[in-house]
């Protein structure tokens, strides 16, 4: 298959800029905002951030082969202004663009030639719970339309099951996000499942009209340091929803702040998930009740406004329920049929650190998971510990230069619900280990009970060669990372693999979802 061929001056000519010096520039590569990602024949758009200036690596832009740079500029007098600079020898174009910032995703739309249009997104917002909905809903997808139709974008990074490529952020500016959505386009995807995260949202990196499906999976505290408010954090979540007619909103029932979303007139069709019972009072629900645990997963019944069924998951714990719930609404949202999706659901493989089991005959079991705030530490805890016959360990810490408040919280959930606690390193970055540490033991009632091994591997290796069979060890906050933050530098460190080295003989669980 042929490369699509983009054309920066007529994309420029939509927003007012012709110059005869553009009508030569020959063919562009990718538009991107970042140097560390800029490639040879590529546009650099230079954009005024809230902490950066883009302008400021225009030079490096330029030395690095950009074949054009877009660069903002204040003044609307100055937009269009086309001038030659040269560095190192390198002689570029850059052309002033006016709130480029502000219109950088219509400006990528045009140039990568509208690729959502051919494609079904649908966008994935909450506290907890966006990676998991992403790729059991990408997996249904596939699994119904026996071939590999759905991309996934988030924290694992972006592309088609089980292979990611690394992203940015969670959710890529409009420059990735742009590149990602044509190329999956070009590939003759039909589906892309998406988180969306907070920042995202605030910062308008992406636009809810984006989205035919848009999902909201919970709210709980975290990214305080970012919002300020739990307010401000929830109003910016509920920015993925266009009230258009055109998308559909699937929402938790179960969460207190959606309910009260729910309470006010809406514009658009809701579908409403969840397992407590005045989910049946919504016109059209996802509704899970008889939900009975096993060694190898969940069954319960589901219940919607015309049919019943018995549903047999993979998955373990009340929150995968949720996941799974809102992946199975999300689905059949995009017109796929019930009975097609019911059929997919025991087909669903295990998510790359969250929930992840490990064991094997005669050692303690072990389950990674990403859980890194207090609603997501106490619902792990939770399933661990209907399936753990004898102690339930858990090893976890808290992110430097974030969110403060939180620290007590995951304190006190862990203590209530864990019967060993190990506290250690998780992104410390530039703070203190030991004041992180002081601020986690503030929210427990017996601190001296806990223990702390701030190298995380050492702590690791500690719990599990203690831990007793029939004992499980849940160790949270770092998930799929392949590594930790300590000061300023990022070091390697997978905790996934590490705890698969601890399990190595045919009698091994290795990669299932508890």
């Amino acid at each position: 298959m042929l490369n699509p061929v983009y054309n920066i001056s007529q994309t420029l000519a939509s927003f007012g800029i012709e110059a005869t010096e553009l009508e030569n520039i020959g063919q562009t590569n990718a538009l991107v905002n970042d140097t560390r990602v800029l490639n040879e024949n590529d546009v650099f758009c230079a954009v005024i951030g809230s902490t950066l200036d883009g302008r400021q690596y225009i030079d490096n832009a330029i030395e690095l082969g950009a074949k054009l740079v877009i660069a903002e500029c204040q003044s609307q007098q100055l937009h269009g202004q086309v001038l030659a600079k040269t560095v190192a020898g390198k002689s570029t174009l850059v052309v002033q663009f006016y709130q480029l910032n502000e219109q950088l995703f219509e400006l990528c739309q045009h140039y990568y030639q509208m690729p959502q249009q051919s494609l079904k997104i649908v966008g994935i917002t909450g506290t907890n719970g966006k990676t998991s909905t992403s790729q059991i809903l990408a997996q249904l997808i596939d699994l119904c339309q026996q071939t590999s139709a759905c991309a996934v974008i988030g924290t694992n990074g972006a592309g088609v099951l089980p292979t990611l490529s690394p992203i940015l952020n969670t959710t890529p500016g409009a420059t990735e996000l742009m590149g990602l959505l044509a190329k999956f386009a070009h590939q003759s995807l039909s589906h892309v499942a998406m988180e969306v995260s907070s920042h995202a949202l605030e910062q308008k990196r992406v636009k809810n009209d984006l989205f035919d499906v848009a999902v909201f999976t919970n709210l709980s505290r975290d990214h305080l340091d970012y919002h300020q408010t739990m307010a401000a954090y929830g109003a910016a979540k509920l920015a993925i929803f266009s009230g258009d007619e055109k998308q559909t909103a699937v929402v938790n029932g179960d969460d207190e702040f959606i309910k009260e979303w729910l309470s006010e007139a809406l514009t658009q069709p809701v579908i409403v998930y969840g397992c407590g019972i005045e989910i049946t009072q919504h016109r059209d629900y996802f509704y899970a009740t008889n939900i009975r645990c096993h060694d190898a997963g969940t069954r319960f019944e589901l219940h919607t406004p015309t049919e019943r069924h018995q549903i047999n998951s993979p998955l373990i714990g009340r929150f995968n329920i949720e996941n799974l719930l809102a992946a199975m609404a999300s689905a059949q949202a995009l017109g796929f049929d019930l009975p097609t999706i019911i059929g997919a659901v025991e087909k669903i493989q295990p998510i790359d650190g969250r929930m992840e089991l490990f064991a094997q005959v005669g050692k303690p079991s072990a389950v990674v998971d990403y859980a890194h705030t207090p609603d997501a530490l106490e619902k792990a805890l939770v399933a661990c510990r209907a399936h753990c016959q004898g102690k339930l360990h858990v090893v976890f810490g808290c992110g430097g230069d974030r969110d403060k408040g939180k620290r007590p919280e995951m304190g006190r959930v862990a203590e209530q619900n864990a019967d060993c606690l190990i506290i250690t390193n998780d992104n410390p970055r530039t703070e203190a280990p030991e004041m992180i540490v002081a601020d986690i033991l503030q929210g427990l009632q017996q601190p001296e009970k806990a223990r702390v091994v701030l190298d995380r591997k050492q702590a690791v290796n500690t719990v599990i060669s203690h831990a007793s069979e029939g004992d499980m060890v849940l160790l949270a906050g770092k998930g799929h990372e392949d590594y930790i933050i300590i000061g300023e530098q990022k070091i390697d460190y997978n905790e996934r693999q590490l705890v698969s080295s601890y399990y190595t003989n045919s009698n091994t669980i290795i990669g299932a979802n508890l």
